[in-house]
């Protein structure tokens, strides 16, 4: 949408206009944007969280911005908190150094930033426990790559692939869960990882998954946000498996992901905003998502994956929520 709009319209007239709608006693949350919508992963799940809102009489705007232009990014952060107009912005962790310059700048704003962490008296920061529902993805694919009855598609070489976007902390706690969900399944397996380093370039993810793929991989897991689409596309041109991310990402080629891995970034999104209607958030703190409040988990293809490879997998997940299972972060923890 605002891509679209002639380079004369500068962030703060697109505010002013964007807020006329805007009831006086009307609720109002921003997401303040570092991509397009689109990416049937990560922002659409965030998008879903605010539509969600939406209908209970939330007034919401999701301001989208191009992935390439991170002078925009805090044009428009600053082009909010300037404005007064929305009771809560939202930012995600590409704007870390732009949320951590703005608002202690403005500190009657309130912010939540989410899938990182910002310390400050007015943020709210959000982050998922990624490397669990990682741990889900892992058994599964290790499932996939062993049992070739379940399976036809596989070589049962004992091969599995991971394609992420860059390599950072959050990515790197992916990685951690993935590979100790494989080796709880079979230790023996073989992991290979591989970076593409942004989470825009489709094609470079298509061309790093088939060369996993031609390697001996039989699954790739998807940890790309956009690019993730090409890494989907090419389990399918190569007859093999895929894992999605972020999103329900199962329909995007029904013959060949066997599940997607949820980041239910909607889902914090909404119940921070009612959190926060409520006057309970607590600001300057960090809340984390993950399996044992629904905030990540593994959502299943019917079609390709039995009862009984869902319950090996599930099996593995009771033992995470009683505590048996100890999940391995690439975080630091206490």
């Amino acid at each position: 949408m605002f891509k679209k709009l002639p380079a004369a319209f500068t962030a703060i007239a697109i505010l002013a206009n964007l807020s006329m709608a805007k009831a006086a006693d009307q609720f109002s949350a921003i997401y303040v944007m570092s991509d397009n919508l689109g990416d049937k992963g990560f922002k659409d799940s965030a998008a879903a969280g605010f539509h969600r809102i939406e209908k209970d009489g939330v007034h919401i705007r999701l301001l989208q911005a191009s992935p390439s232009d991170p002078q925009l990014w805090r044009q428009n952060l600053s082009a909010t908190s300037d404005s007064a107009k929305w009771d809560v912005i939202f930012a995600d962790s590409a704007n870390h150094d732009n949320l951590a310059a703005i608002a202690p700048k403005h500190p009657d704003q309130k912010y939540v930033y989410f899938d990182d962490q910002l310390a400050l008296p007015n943020v709210l920061s959000i982050k998922y426990a990624q490397n669990e529902g990682s741990f889900l993805a892992g058994a599964l694919a290790a499932v996939v790559a062993t049992d070739k009855a379940d399976f036809p598609l596989s070589s049962g070489a004992k091969k599995v692939g991971l394609v992420a976007g860059r390599d950072v902390p959050v990515i790197r706690d992916f990685i951690a869960g993935f590979k100790q969900g494989v080796a709880t399944i079979d230790p023996s397996i073989e992991v290979r990882v591989s970076f593409i380093g942004n989470f825009t370039d489709a094609q470079k993810a298509y061309e790093l998954t088939r060369n996993i793929l031609n390697d001996g991989a039989d699954i790739v897991y998807n940890v790309a946000g956009g690019a993730g689409l090409g890494i989907l596309k090419a389990a399918a041109d190569g007859n093999k498996y895929a894992i999605g991310v972020d999103s329900d990402q199962n329909g995007i080629q029904p013959d060949h992901v066997v599940a997607s891995m949820l980041k239910q970034v909607g889902n914090s999104i909404y119940d921070s905003v009612k959190t926060i209607q409520a006057g309970k958030a607590k600001f300057g703190t960090l809340k984390i998502y993950g399996l044992n409040n629904d905030g990540v988990g593994l959502v299943y293809n019917d079609k390709l994956v039995p009862a009984s490879v869902k319950a090996r997998v599930e099996a593995a997940k009771a033992k995470v929520l009683t505590g048996a299972i100890k999940v391995d972060t690439a975080f630091q923890t206490n």
